[in-house]
């Protein structure tokens, strides 16, 4: 598992930073938190590929955070993708979209759903692609949880800014562990499809005899999944730290140094040391700071010093940086 900063810049991009744009790569698939402008450039230099399964959680609507999206959607047409995509994000996301239908012609010839989230109605809306005016289904959320796979789960919950917004995690589902070949040979059950289902964990059935993987210890104990926590833009927020508890990562915004306190409580942003202190609250392990205001250009360093006197494991994202996740 990575993640790929894909953009760290907020509201204006830099020379070395681009607009909002996360990647959570995972197995086979490729989660985006945000998608800022110039987002394709970053996904080609972060040699991501464009026809993988997809998730894009938006936060919220301000431009830095989605206008990168329609000039995405139109590149997946262009190299005929086939990878399945979900976009989720606030009410009025297919409004957004279909507007960059009916205008500018953006076509979406590929599996394609959309998820607006209504947090006033506890209920997600979806959409089949841009074909369709109006949603196919709705559903009441239960317990935050907006994706519900065999691997891992997808949470939100809405944080403090001045539009609706939204911050994510992505929860991974506890893991079988380590395989163990030589006790496999050792009773005699051959290599194959009984491996590979004994590695996932599975009771299998072999000469009459029932076989439970970690009784038999052919596999170690279950390994505890791993938890990626996204702010979004906000203010320090009670919600965040209930949604992120116990994080691994938390990726939290920190636009501005502690000496501009006010200015951040008035745009409804954080400082670097919001963040940290999220991060305690949180009892998070790793802190990534990102968002970063262009008044820092030179000097973003005074971000992370700042940070870091809080909650030393903090690091300050750079465009392009991976973080791996073992």
């Amino acid at each position: 598992m990575d993640i790929i900063i894909l953009g760290s810049a907020a509201a204006i991009p830099m020379k070395q930073r681009n607009l909002p744009a996360i990647a959570l790569r995972y197995q086979n698939e490729l989660i985006l938190f945000d998608c800022g402008e110039d987002v394709q450039r970053r996904i080609i230099e972060a040699g991501l590929k464009f026809n993988k399964p997809m998730k894009i959680l938006i936060s919220h609507f301000h431009g830095d955070h989605v206008i990168g999206l329609p000039g995405l959607l139109f590149r997946f047409g262009l190299i005929e993708r086939d990878a399945p995509l979900t976009i989720y994000g606030p009410r009025n996301l297919f409004l957004y979209l279909n507007l960059h239908k009916k205008i500018l012609g953006l076509k979406a010839n590929y599996p394609f759903k959309i998820i607006e989230i209504d947090q006033l109605s506890n209920k997600i809306i979806e959409y089949d692609g841009l074909d369709s005016e109006s949603s196919i289904s709705e559903e009441n959320i239960e317990n935050n949880i907006i994706f519900n796979g065999k691997r891992y789960s997808l949470k939100f919950t809405t944080v403090e800014h001045s539009v609706i917004s939204f911050a994510y995690s992505f929860i991974e589902k506890p893991r079988s562990g380590k395989f163990n070949p030589e006790r496999a040979i050792e009773l005699e059950i051959p290599e194959g499809r009984l491996w590979k289902r004994m590695q996932e964990g599975q009771t299998i059935e072999y000469k009459g005899r029932e076989i439970n993987p970690e009784k038999e210890k052919i596999v170690g104990p279950k390994l505890t999944g791993r938890k990626i926590t996204y702010s979004g833009d906000t203010v320090p927020s009670n919600n965040l730290i209930m949604l992120g508890k116990d994080s691994d990562v938390l990726i939290h915004e920190a636009t501005f140094s502690n000496e501009l306190k006010k200015i951040a409580e008035e745009k409804k942003h954080s400082t670097s040391v919001d963040a940290a202190e999220c991060a305690l609250k949180m009892n998070a392990k790793k802190l990534i700071l990102t968002h970063i205001s262009s008044r820092y250009q030179e000097d973003a360093i005074i971000l992370l010093e700042d940070a870091k006197k809080l909650f030393p494991n903090t690091i300050l994202a750079e465009d392009l940086m991976k973080i791996t996740l073992k």
